[in-house]
């Protein structure tokens, strides 16, 4: 069997009082049940899915494609686009897998019935998720195993897991993975042409704007009655979160770690060289001008959501700047 564990620990909090005691959370929850769908029914499963209409994920709409694309045969193009997808894609599953988790953990401790009715809905959403993302990957081409960057993701999902206040859960999730994931959902589905992804990508960002919305309610709400100290804690715990995003994967790829990058072997199969791909790719990375035009999808996303619910302050403010995490 391949999996991993992780020991986490939260208190559960019963509630005994079941009147709206957050209106807008309950009014969520309402809008929630009725924009369920099926991932089995709901997606024109009955298309067929062409290659050469899937586009590559792991590219930005409107820039140039690389050297090291370009120079392959249109076919060689093809099946390069479909296996980066593919590899792109599965990175994701892996990540809804562990909102799916961290859902359920939510449904335990948030203090509210509002949000703990609203949080029960998401765990379906983050199920049907890992439904629909698999069963796509599989007609597409594998799933692959987590790639260095999402290492990151991993480790941000780890520490949501085994956080010891609420408030760092919703933030970590609702406001920053989740805001995270609908801009890039969003992205992608400009990039592709094929008809079954496009509506993938459709229904799970209709879902995570809900996320979000989630997150934005209730810490906006809540962030104003905590503690300093536990307040400076949560800054805190935001800044790490986006910063283990934004760069432990190659933090980490400096200091030395020997990554197992599945893209390697794809590069192999394609006939691309794996190591002049990747200076290719770090030398265009490196132009400031270049990494401006492109998405970001901490910058534009999360941080907007981080500065609304009150966790960028003067304290704060610099070191998102001083990194380019800034909006």
């Amino acid at each position: 069997m391949n999996f991993d564990t992780i020991d986490t620990t939260v208190k559960a909090l019963w509630r005994y009082d079941y009147d709206t005691n957050i209106k807008a959370l309950r009014d969520l929850y309402e809008v929630a049940k009725k924009e369920q769908w099926n991932a089995a029914t709901d997606i024109p499963w009955h298309l067929k899915t062409d290659p050469a209409e899937v586009g590559d994920m792991m590219s930005d709409p409107g820039v140039e494609p690389f050297d090291f694309v370009k120079a392959l045969s249109t076919e060689k193009q093809i099946e390069l686009s479909k296996k980066r997808s593919a590899h792109m894609l599965s990175n994701f599953l892996h990540g809804e897998q562990g909102a799916m988790m961290l859902c359920g953990q939510l449904v335990e401790v948030v203090p509210d019935i509002d949000g703990k009715l609203y949080a029960s809905t998401q765990v379906i959403d983050e199920a049907r998720h890992v439904e629909v993302f698999h069963t796509y990957i599989k007609r597409l081409d594998k799933i692959y195993p987590p790639m260095p960057g999402l290492t990151a993701l991993m480790a941000l999902i780890n520490a949501v897991l085994t956080a010891d206040l609420w408030q760092m859960k919703c933030v970590g999730m609702q406001v920053i993975a989740e805001s995270i994931a609908m801009g890039s959902f969003k992205k992608m589905k400009e990039i592709t042409d094929d008809e079954v992804l496009k509506k993938v990508f459709e229904l799970t960002a209709q879902d995570e704007a809900r996320h979000v919305s989630y997150g934005l309610i209730y810490m906006k709400d809540e962030i104003p009655k905590m503690n300093e100290p536990d307040r400076d804690r949560l800054e805190d715990f935001a800044w790490t979160a986006m910063t283990i995003l934004a760069t432990n994967g190659l933090m980490e790829q400096k200091q030395g770690k020997k990554w197992v990058d599945p893209l390697e072997q794809i590069y192999a199969e394609v006939g691309v060289d794996y190591d002049k791909a990747n200076s290719e790719i770090a030398s265009r990375m490196s132009d400031p001008e270049a990494l401006k035009s492109q998405p970001n999808p901490f910058r534009d996303n999360a941080f907007p959501q981080l500065e609304r619910i009150g966790l960028i302050t003067d304290r704060t403010r610099s070191k998102y700047v001083e990194v380019g995490l800034a909006g």
